[in-house]
Parts: C-alpha cells; sequence; structure tokens
C-alpha cells in the first residue's frame, strides 16, 4: 500500500464525497462558478438501479439551468393521469396536466430512472471536463482552522491525502462524512417492508399513466418506466408475505413473491413477467441534527432520508446541492462574505424536516386506508368524489401541485431576504422561487425569466421603462461586481437593449410601477425593490458579495 504525502499546493476548494444526484448536481454548480474541486465516489461503476423515479417540476427548473432538462424528458415519461383501481374493476382518475399553474414550463411529474439521471448530470460533467473519480473511498479527514485533511482510498490500494477548504458528504443515508463530522442522525425505521420490480406486466393497466391499486391486503403503484422495462411496480408488503424477520436493509425479492403482493392487491388481474430488477427493502425517517459541522457540509441523503411517498428524497437532494454549491464556490473564491454558508443550514434545514413530516403523513395515510376494513370502505365510497372535488378547482390543483412539485419552497425568513417596500399581494416576495414567463429580445426572439437569469451570478431585474434608473449607477454596478452580477432591463413595450413583456412577466412577479428584483444565483429573490432607488440593493451587494478585482 502506497501513502502519498499531502500537497499544499494543489488544495481544493471542495472535495465532494459521493457522486449520486446531490454530488453530481453540486459538482455542475461549482464548476459553473470557477471552484477548484474534486467528486470521489467508492463505487467502481454508476449504479444502473435506483429507487428514485419522481423527477420533480423543480428539480426539472434546475437541471434546464444546465440545458439537461429536455435531455432527461426525453428519457422519461411525463405522466398525465393518476388511475386509481378500487376494485371490482371501479377505476377513478386525475388528470395531472391540467393543473392551473403558471409559472413553470414544467407542469407534470417526469417519471424517469434515478439512473437516467445520473447519466444526464455525468454526461454533461465529461463534456465539460470533469472527471468523475470512481473507486475511491473517504476513510477518514481532520477538520483544522483553515482547511480539512481527507484521506482518500483508491480501489489500488493506493493511499492519497487531500487538503481542501470544504468538504461535501453527498455520500448517502451511511455517510462518512456524517459520522466523521459527528452529526446525530435522528428518526426512525418504518416498520413496513417495500418490494420494487422493474418488470413487464399484463392486465388492466392504463398506458402512460400512473396506476395505484390500494387494497387492504397491499398496495400497488405501478409508474410508467419505458427503460430497462415497461412498468416499475413499487408496493407495501402485506404482513403475511414479510420476511419474519427484519434482516439487513435488503433483501433479496423472488418474481414469484413480487407475483403474491400484485394479486393481494390487484385481486390477480395484473400478471407480471420478463424482470430487470427486483428488490425488497425497508426505509427509514431520518434528519441530521445539522448541515454543517465547521467546514463539513451535508447534502440529500446524508442529510435527510423520506418516506418514498411524495418523490421528495431526490428532488430535496438536488435543490440541497443547488443552493450550496454557488455559496461554497462564492466563498472560497473570496467573492462572498464567510457568513453567506450560515445560510445553508439556515434555508434548507428547515425544508427538509418539513418534508420529512410530509411525507411521514403522506405514508400514514396511505397505511391508514389499507390496513382496515373500515379504512377500505372509506376509500372506495369517498377517494373518488374527494378527487374530483379536488381537481375541480383550479386553486386547489395549483396549491397541491406547488406541494408535490416543490416550486412553492421558499426562504422569506433568510438572512439572505431582504426587501425595500411593500411588494403587492401575491407578487413574488424576497425568498422566494422566481416564476417563469415569456419575454421578446429585441431582436424579435423569444426567450424566459428563467431563462435570462440561468448564467452563474447574481441577476438584476430592473422592471419598468428602461431610463427610470440613471445609466451611471447602472453601470458602477455591473463594474463593481464584473462577472458576479448581471443587469437585464424589462419593460412593457419593446425597446433597444430591454425584453419586452408579453402580459405575463409583469403579472407573475407583480409589477405595478418601477421595481427592481435582485435573483440570486439558485433562482430565488434575494431582494426586491418597489421603487427606482438602487441604493438599498448596492447595500445589499456590498454586505454579502466583495468587489471584483
Amino acid at each position: 500500500m502506497h501513502d502519498e504525502p499531502t500537497n499544499a499546493k494543489t488544495r481544493l476548494d471542495v472535495l465532494i464525497v459521493g457522486a449520486g444526484p446531490t454530488g453530481l448536481t453540486l459538482a455542475a454548480q461549482l464548476h459553473r462558478f470557477g471552484a477548484r474541486f474534486r467528486i470521489v465516489d467508492r463505487l467502481r461503476d454508476r449504479m444502473q438501479q435506483s429507487r428514485a423515479l419522481g423527477v420533480q417540476a423543480r428539480s426539472l427548473e434546475i437541471l434546464d439551468a444546465l440545458g439537461l432538462a429536455h435531455e432527461l424528458i426525453s428519457r422519461g415519461n411525463p405522466a398525465a393521469r393518476i388511475v386509481l383501481h378500487l376494485g371490482r374493476g371501479r377505476t377513478t382518475s386525475v388528470r395531472i396536466d391540467d393543473i392551473g399553474i403558471a409559472g413553470t414550463r414544467f407542469p407534470y411529474i417526469l417519471f424517469v430512472s434515478q439512473a437516467e439521471t445520473e447519466a444526464v448530470l455525468s454526461e454533461y460533467l465529461e463534456r465539460a471536463g470533469v472527471r468523475i473519480e470512481r473507486g475511491v473511498e473517504l476513510t477518514a479527514f481532520e477538520m483544522g482552522e483553515e482547511d480539512v485533511t481527507c484521506t482518500l482510498r483508491h480501489d489500488d490500494g493506493r493511499v492519497e491525502h487531500v487538503r481542501a477548504l470544504y468538504l461535501a458528504g453527498c455520500d448517502g443515508a451511511h455517510s462518512m462524512v456524517r459520522k466523521g463530522a459527528g452529526i446525530p442522525f435522528e428518526g426512525g425505521a418504518y416498520p413496513q417492508s417495500f418490494v420494487l420490480g422493474d418488470v413487464e406486466a399484463d392486465g388492466p393497466l392504463e398506458p402512460g399513466a400512473l396506476n395505484a391499486f390500494p387494497a387492504r391486503e397491499g398496495v400497488a403503484l405501478f409508474f410508467p418506466l419505458g427503460h430497462p422495462a415497461t412498468w416499475r411496480l413499487i408496493g407495501i408488503e402485506p404482513r403475511a408475505l414479510q420476511p419474519s424477520t427484519a434482516g439487513p436493509a435488503t433483501l433479496e425479492l423472488s418474481l414469484a413473491e413480487l407475483q403474491d403482493l400484485a394479486d393481494a392487491a390487484t385481486g390477480g388481474r395484473v400478471r407480471l413477467r420478463d424482470p430487470a430488477w427486483l428488490a425488497r427493502f425497508r426505509l427509514h425517517h431520518r434528519q441530521a441534527a445539522t448541515y454543517r459541522a465547521g467546514r463539513a457540509f451535508l447534502a440529500g441523503d446524508a442529510a435527510h432520508i423520506h418516506s418514498p411517498v411524495g418523490a421528495q428524497g431526490m428532488n430535496t437532494g438536488i435543490q440541497d446541492a443547488w443552493n450550496l454549491g454557488w455559496k461554497l464556490a462564492l466563498v472560497a473564491r473570496g467573492r462572498a462574505a464567510p457568513e453567506l454558508l450560515d445560510t445553508y443550514n439556515g434555508e434548507r434545514w428547515p425544508i427538509g424536516r418539513y418534508l420529512l413530516r410530509f411525507t411521514d403523513r403522506m405514508f400514514a395515510g396511505v397505511v391508514a386506508i389499507t390496513r382496515s376494513r373500515l379504512g377500505t370502505r372509506v376509500r372506495n365510497l369517498l377517494l373518488p368524489p374527494l378527487l374530483r372535488w379536488l381537481m375541480r378547482s383550479r386553486r386547489r390543483r395549483a396549491r397541491a401541485f406547488r406541494l408535490v412539485s416543490q416550486l412553492g419552497i421558499r426562504y422569506r425568513r433568510s438572512p439572505l431576504s431582504a426587501e425595500a417596500g411593500a411588494p403587492p399581494a401575491g407578487a413574488p416576495r424576497a425568498g422566494d422561487r422566481l416564476p417563469d414567463a415569456t419575454l421578446v429580445r429585441d431582436d424579435g426572439s423569444t426567450t424566459t425569466l428563467q431563462r435570462e437569469t440561468a448564467g452563474p451570478g447574481f441577476h438584476l431585474l430592473l422592471c419598468g421603462p428602461p431610463d427610470t434608473w440613471g445609466e451611471a449607477q447602472v453601470t458602477a454596478l455591473r463594474e463593481r461586481y464584473a462577472d458576479l452580477l448581471f443587469v437585464h432591463h424589462i419593460s412593457r413595450n419593446p425597446a433597444p437593449g430591454a425584453l419586452a413583456d408579453q402580459g405575463e412577466a409583469f403579472a407573475c412577479l407583480g409589477i405595478r410601477r418601477a421595481t427592481h428584483l435582485l435573483i440570486r444565483p439558485d433562482g430565488h429573490v434575494a431582494f426586491r425593490g418597489e421603487d427606482a432607488d438602487l441604493a438599498p440593493v448596492t447595500h445589499y451587494l456590498e454586505h454579502w458579495l466583495t468587489v471584483a478585482t
């Protein structure tokens, strides 16, 4: 075994441990901001199977900022219907493509294997010249006042010592970074046993739709997968079919056992064949006590693990990384105040706690209506009219979608969120996600709010006639924060150098008079001012950023 010495000359800004969706997203964000980093993973090959399946609208917006959303969509299935099979051939269905929500170009859940999400992100990094170092394991680390010394073991036995300003643990539920930092992982395990199968299936399944069979004898959900099989079946095993002992986290599963579950849930109406992947597993619901300990940060499953109900886990990890990456990069490069890093835990930990409770409640509801005769009767009698009532109202549809899609996540209480003046009711406030809307450039081509603000840096939107803001003060801001601040004029009417509103942008932004909004690199509103005075936003930038040299 060869032990290489630490090389101070090659100190990194960030060492990322874990190359799943969270680590890959973090690497993409760091690369965009010019940070020096490495990304390592102890597994020699990328996982070809995965439990995560649903990519939410907010994750698609993040991937779109990298130019990857449509590539991933082409590999998945943006399902438009949920079909509930209630027994004796009765069904009720809900469309999820007519939700009555504006402000996003992705008003649906994309069903696609996590392996495809990882492939799209990996290919992006490879094209950018970033090497994902597989077969490299973090075995120990020691935090000092100025950096972290990390011990890496390569699969050929070589041991390497690496120094990094910051260590990012994206290494899953059994995170070495979390354990090494001494961060408690609080929560518990679900008593139920879950099964998963990527299979072909014959029976009363509506193609391209999520088919759900909530039965007292078990729950079976058929997701339209497409690759490597037509369907992914996920179910909660009936007690009678579960292994007699708790056993390890993952147990072997046969096609016959999966068929037994399908029979119990569907009344024998669906036959399974040609399995591409089968697994039995148990799940935990846990959250790290903090997402930061000194120079070590946690994201994704290293920070929180959820019930699979609601498809929140992987998507929350992607948002963790999108929130953390630009902050690490700017502080490491000396372009932002170190206190910026404190906002990561302050913003993301409460979101993780909320989503953990949300998925627990959803899961408890699913179990409740499948564990008793009364629950079954209530489900069959009340669920169809309840769904019709819910979907009849555009407001209720939009509210439900915002919750599940994570479009409604906001950081209004963060120190990073500031306002000058009172925004109109319903307008995006500081801390809210920037909604999307169509704009027209002065050459006649179309674009959108989110596309214009996707570049790495802060984006200042000046909404109103371009001559409202003095050219001298705008130019001074541009020069003071060169390469970190981009200014966009948005006008109701076409004007040279301005983006023209087509009736959507000013409406969704709540613009009633000259207004300016500063957009963070992760697509949330940092500052909102209800007039043409740029002095408050200038003070904001001076507090958080350093001047370009």
